[in-house]
């Protein structure tokens, strides 16, 4: 259902605040804000995080997910969170291709939420949030997914990561675009101890594709910026099974502290029932909208 203005598509508590980041942090928004729609995914993870960060209790409610939280870290990200993040406080127009290598106006690697904090033990953290709603699937490689170099797909279902780690001009986003995806997968294959179980073809050619890439930008991010941890999730509706099978996979290939899957329940319980009354309006809010109503 698409709506009559990008406004309406927001709590109304943060529709102010929303428009004020995004000049601030020179974020863009994405096709189906601009022409707005209820399943915006972009829009619900605004709609999530950003109310939970303008509350007093963002660090109680947050922990329930994110248990090692004693604050928010502002020294590294202005506000101490952002949307659509692909590096510390970037400049706008400055020309910048990102940690990866691959950032444009139009596309580039980026995770929908960060969060800069210091833990439990007074280390500085960055974590790093890819929020889906209605969507079937994680975004796959373009080049081989695209239709415009079919051939790619016969030669990389025969290329292991360890070959491609060893010979990334046989990747086309190395040799054609200049990614650094492959140098990076090798430099940071701490990240990934179990890669090797992937033995027929690039293991990520599909959905694993864009949960591999923000795997490497949060480490870029964590050798650029000095931060002394990094994590990164994914947040889903429970009800949408669809990305299942490459959340599966990707599991059984990423380190285990780094990677985790939430639900928004979680954190939307959690601020039903804090000390905010604000934050347990908005809760509501959110439930009724997202988690009561039928999007999938």
């Amino acid at each position: 259902m698409f709506l009559s203005d990008s406004k309406n598509l927001f709590y109304s508590g943060i529709r102010g605040k929303i428009f004020e980041l995004q000049e601030k942090h020179g974020f863009d928004f994405h096709r189906f804000v601009k022409q707005p729609h209820v399943a915006s995914s972009q829009a619900a993870c605004i709609n999530l995080f950003l109310p939970i960060m303008e509350s007093e209790c963002a660090v109680d409610v947050l922990k329930t997910v994110k248990t090692d939280i004693a604050s928010i870290d502002k020294s590294h990200i202005s506000d101490g969170f952002t949307f659509e993040y692909w590096r510390d406080n970037p400049r706008p127009n400055d020309g910048s291709k990102g940690l990866l290598n691959d950032h444009s106006k139009t596309a580039g690697t980026d995770a929908d939420f960060a969060l800069s904090y210091i833990d439990n033990e007074n280390r500085h953290c960055l974590w790093l949030v890819e929020h889906k709603l209605t969507e079937t699937e994680f975004t796959q490689c373009n080049a081989v997914h695209n239709g415009k170099h079919k051939e790619l797909l016969a030669k990389c279902s025969n290329y292991t990561a360890q070959h491609l780690m060893n010979n990334d001009e046989d990747c086309y986003y190395s040799h054609a675009r200049h990614f650094n995806y492959w140098q990076l997968t090798k430099k940071y294959i701490e990240a990934f101890p179990n890669l090797d179980v992937f033995e027929n073809g690039c293991p990520f050619m599909d959905g694993m594709c864009q949960l591999w890439r923000n795997t490497l930008l949060v480490k870029a991010a964590q050798e650029e910026y000095q931060y002394d941890k990094v994590f990164f999730s994914v947040v889903k509706p429970h009800d949408n099974i669809a990305l299942n099978n490459s959340l599966k996979q990707f599991k059984a290939i990423v380190d285990p502290v780094l990677f985790s899957v939430f639900h928004p329940t979680t954190i939307v319980d959690a601020a039903i029932s804090c000390s905010d009354s604000a934050l347990r309006d908005w809760g509501k809010w959110y439930t009724d909208t997202y988690l009561n109503y039928d999007l999938l």
